[in-house]
């Protein structure tokens, strides 16, 4: 009995430990617990998912499944292993998992939501949506399930629908900022506006950083609708400096890596791969470039297949390419043709998940910049659209938005964007004298004063026919999960242009930096 008590406690102040995000703590103590009571598969489980909090996944996975050899049709470490899965982008591991744990377990909630996110994460949306109306039939008021179907009829463009499932998570948990921070994307304020004043009345409360962060961001864009730029500022700027201090980020680590990637291929021995069949078309540049707008006019195209961002490059690269201290291999300009050939058959195998019958295929990962030289070697025959825009509206546009990715962490603070930026475009300088004929760049600004005429010349370099459904991207029913879901939505406006300069006193500071050495 004694025993049962104790067991008890400590699952208790490891719950406590991973819900005030301790997890190093957490992990310590699950070690020890699961040394002293190697048959508890619960400390297994909740170690793994700090694991997997802080994007250490193989000793995630490598724990759980210790934990499914002790319990084969334990549910729970099913779904776990379907979620770190997911999150490594092993979506036919995470698939398996989820459906074990469902067919052991039909109406178990988080499997459902779960899975549900995988599939949107695929472009399954019609699969998706279903799981999670499943889940609410079982119990309607599970706000992970209503978070999660709002979140499809965002990504979809059904605004409407996604703003009502959040105000119903509002009305049963009035401190959800994950609502606060969604409806905050989708709504255009106005002075007075009811959700503004709630808002308002909410930041003023005790929050967690977490909730603070999204609050803010929330504000920041609500004060701007409504043209107090002041106000609007001072919410971004706070929601910055807690995502910052959250974040280990230095900006001397992608300096380095960007000027070995210089170098290797400055006398590059790399010979490309035959070409696979495959009719690829990549579109990089800097996040809030351009780049989703980019996709949604080309995936416009009755011959072309928009995946989204894919993280399935950049992860096969550095898995073969970097080293454990996340270096760039100093072997790269030896690299053997086996290597490029594993890195093109794994990513061509993982593309399989979408089932897409077009001939083309984008994939819209912004930082894939880093890898163009990658890029023409494994897939000689691949598209590469980088999307240019004013640095100004681009860096200001990446610091009033929050990205689920460590990759992004560079534009919470001024000092950080403005160097990352110039790296950015010192490498893709690089890249333009090397591979300048692979290369099509697609300036913002253009695009928005002359439609038509660029998206004909965008056409041309991808060897596609005219579309007309390109002119009207707006129509496109195809799923969008970043930042910019809204705006692609609507028809082609010049109000984005030159945005920045609402903030100009506030941004001089940033605008210096772009002028300094």
């Amino acid at each position: 009995m004694k025993n049962i008590e104790y067991l008890k406690n400590q699952l208790s102040i490891m719950l406590n430990l991973f819900k005030t995000k301790r997890f190093d703590e957490l992990i310590e103590k699950g070690t020890l617990l699961i040394k002293k009571f190697p048959e508890q598969t619960i400390f297994y489980n909740i170690t793994s998912l700090a694991y997997n909090a802080i994007n250490k996944r193989e000793h995630a996975i490598n724990l759980l499944l210790r934990a499914l050899k002790i319990e084969p049709n334990n549910f729970n470490i099913l779904n776990n292993l379907g979620l770190v899965s997911s999150n490594m982008s092993a979506d036919v591991k995470a698939q398996e998992y989820f459906e074990r744990a469902l067919n052991l377990k039909p109406d178990f909630l988080d499997a459902l939501i779960n899975f549900g996110n995988l599939k949107i994460s695929q472009n399954k949306n019609e699969e998706a949506k279903k799981l999670f109306i499943s889940a609410l039939n079982i119990n309607n008021k599970v706000i992970p399930a209503k978070i999660s179907l709002a979140g499809y009829y965002e990504q979809t463009g059904n605004f409407e629908e996604a703003r009502n499932l959040y105000h119903q998570v509002l009305a049963e948990d009035p401190n959800n900022t994950i609502a606060d921070k969604s409806i905050s994307l989708i709504h255009k304020y106005t002075v007075g506006d009811t959700h503004l004043k709630m808002m308002e009345e909410k930041v003023k409360n005790e929050l967690d950083l977490e909730d603070k962060e999204r609050i803010n961001f929330a504000l920041g864009k609500a004060y701007e609708d409504i043209g107090e730029y002041k106000k609007s500022f001072l919410h971004y700027e706070s929601a910055n400096k807690i995502y910052k201090k959250n974040t280990n980020y230095s900006v001397k680590h992608d300096v380095e890596l960007f000027e070995i990637i210089k170098k290797k291929f400055t006398n590059n021995k790399i010979a490309p791969l035959k070409n696979n069949g495959q009719k690829l078309i990549f579109i990089v540049g800097m996040p809030r470039s351009g780049t989703t707008l980019a996709e949604q006019i080309l995936s416009s195209h009755k011959d072309v297949y928009g995946a989204g961002e894919l993280s399935f490059l950049s992860k096969s690269i550095e898995e073969r390419v970097l080293t454990k201290e996340k270096k760039l291999d100093d072997t790269i300009h030896t690299l053997k043709p086996e290597v490029l050939e594993d890195i093109q058959k794994e990513y061509l195998a993982k593309i399989k998940i979408f089932n897409s019958k077009e001939k083309y295929f984008i994939d819209k990962a912004p930082l894939n910049f880093r890898w163009i030289g990658f890029i023409v070697s494994i897939f000689s025959n691949a598209k590469i659209i980088h999307c240019n825009r004013n640095p100004m509206d681009t860096c200001w546009s990446s610091y009033k938005n929050s990205f689920s990715s460590s990759v992004m962490d560079y534009s919470y603070d001024f000092d950080d964007l403005a160097k990352y930026y110039k790296i950015y475009i010192d490498l893709m300088n690089f890249w333009k004298q090397k591979f300048n004929s692979k290369i099509y760049n697609l300036s913002y600004e253009n695009l928005v004063a002359n439609k038509e005429s660029e998206i004909k010349k965008l056409l041309n370099f991808c060897e596609l026919e005219w579309d007309n459904n390109c002119l009207n991207f707006h129509n496109n029913k195809k799923s969008v999960s970043t930042a910019s879901l809204a705006q692609v939505r609507q028809p082609l406006y010049k109000s984005s242009v030159e945005k920045w300069k609402n903030y100009s006193n506030e941004l001089e500071g940033l605008k210096k930096k772009f002028l300094d050495n």
